[in-house]
């Protein structure tokens, strides 16, 4: 008979319930999740439910057409359509009305949903995996609580939270988020908010109040506080501005009937990233010129590189660290609904973008005033009404408590080029049963991450491959 065997999960989102559900279990097994928000497993922050009745729930989209999230997700969503539509009637901006032409193309596979939404299939999902799990014999509980650190003694692996518990088991799979938004003097105060999810409430009140809404960064965040202003305000009294280093907007994800994915042909023996970032260069182009999008170009690239790590094709590792600094750019694309909104803005002068560095935030009588450094490196500064932190992970980041102790630790290493994590093979760290993945993952075992893990259909794939 084989013995149980004890478990613990930390995290709350895709990645966590990814670990969850390609375990094997047996009669007796015991296993614990644990994370804040561990009785919602598989929401995580990025797909929790909104406040009820609020103008900005349901607002921000999925960052790419449901079949590139998930296939499964994508009959989901068809199979709930009615229910969707009925959800969203009378909501601003109408999102359903973008929406339609897909829906009536026979497409509801291609929709950006609302985040929600996925949260309410993925909520679906970890329900299944728990009734599979205690189906088997094996017990399995949540626990509500904030993971801070890992200690190894007589009973195992145990896991400390940040209520004083502690669980212990004989494996750990560690599923965090990713690390914190890079900080800015003065961005948390009377006139700035450090980062939009948590804060809405108070910017809105100075969306409401008329005063221009000030995003540092080009990144997904600044595309949902356009949509949380839309979500409050008639687009002729938007006052909107944009400042990031490279000023650009990232082109829209938009899917055609029949699916295609980019096939690149890519060949080995490179010595260099020089080298074969020049031939992606030239399959990109070709696939351009073949009338391939961005869409189909981006996915076809991630399911390329999934298939075929870049160590195939440059073997020194240092080298195959530096391609996807530079593919990660190339291949750049997000929600098709609010970018082609975010455009229209721009064109017709509601929206203002700046190319600039932000450096601080200085909090003045009536609202805010921005430094930046332009792309001379002069110093320029902008007065706004209310700046909010949109500029992702950067320099002074920092990662959740368990995360940072593993590093101190050794346990986990990050990467000089990328300065992302590196694990063994599996997602093993230095500690024995200790598993970690993370969207801030660029390095596992031998293989580099091509793309960044910030994609949920990555993330399930390397959590499934740790268990293959």
């Amino acid at each position: 008979m084989q013995a149980s065997k004890s478990h613990i999960v930390v995290g709350d989102g895709i990645t966590a319930l990814a670990f969850l559900a390609n375990r094997d279990v047996s009669a007796g097994d015991e296993i614990t999740v644990i994370g804040r928000t561990a009785s919602k497993l598989g929401c995580g922050i990025a797909y929790a439910a909104g406040e009820r009745d609020v103008p900005c729930r349901f607002a921000y989209l999925l960052n790419s057409p449901a079949d590139d999230i998930d296939p499964a997700f994508a009959a989901w969503l068809e199979s709930h359509w009615g229910d969707v539509r009925e959800t969203m009637r009378g909501r601003a901006p109408n999102w359903l009305c973008k929406a339609e032409p897909l829906v009536e193309a026979g497409d509801v596979y291609g929709v950006n949903a609302p985040r929600e939404f996925y949260g309410d299939f993925m909520t679906e999902e970890a329900a299944r995996t728990l009734a599979r799990i205690r189906d088997a014999g094996a017990t399995v509980r949540t626990v509500d609580a904030e993971a801070t650190g890992l200690s190894q003694g007589a009973s195992g692996l145990t896991i400390h939270t940040k209520d004083g518990r502690s669980f212990s088991a004989e494996t750990v799979d560690v599923a965090p988020g990713g690390p914190s938004t890079m900080r800015f003097d003065g961005d948390d105060g009377p006139f700035a908010a450090p980062s939009v999810f948590g804060h809405e409430h108070r910017i809105a009140e100075h969306i409401l109040a008329g005063r221009e809404i000030f995003c540092i960064g080009g990144n997904a965040a600044m595309l949902d506080v356009l949509r949380l202003c839309q979500s409050l305000l008639p687009e002729e009294k938007l006052r909107f501005t944009a400042c990031a280093p490279e000023g650009a907007i990232p082109p829209p994800l938009i899917p055609r009937l029949p699916r295609k994915l980019t096939e690149p042909n890519l060949s080995d023996g490179h010595e260099t990233a020089e080298s074969l970032l020049a031939e992606i260069w030239r399959e990109i182009e070709l696939a351009r010129r073949a009338g391939d999008d961005t869409r189909e170009i981006r996915a076809g690239f991630r399911a390329h590189f999934l298939a075929n790590p870049i160590g195939r094709y440059v073997s020194d590792p240092s080298e195959a660290r530096r391609v996807p600094g530079k593919l990660r750019f190339w291949l750049r694309g997000g929600t098709r609904d609010t970018i082609l909104d975010l455009r229209r803005l721009v064109a017709d002068g509601t929206v203002r973008m700046h190319v600039g560095a932000v450096t601080e935030i200085e909090h003045r009588g009536e609202g805010a005033r921005v430094h930046f450094r332009d792309r001379a490196g002069g110093a320029q500064y902008l007065d706004t009404g209310f700046a909010v932190n949109c500029a992702g992970a950067g320099a002074n980041s920092t990662f959740d408590a368990l995360t940072t102790q593993l590093l101190e630790d050794g346990a986990l290493s990050s990467c000089a080029i990328s300065k992302g994590l590196v694990t063994g093979d599996k997602c093993q760290t230095g500690i024995a049963g200790v598993r970690h993945l993370s969207p801030a993952t660029t390095v596992i075992g031998d293989e580099v991450m091509a793309m960044p893990l910030y994609d949920a259909h990555m993330l399930r794939t390397y959590a499934a491959r740790a268990y293959a």
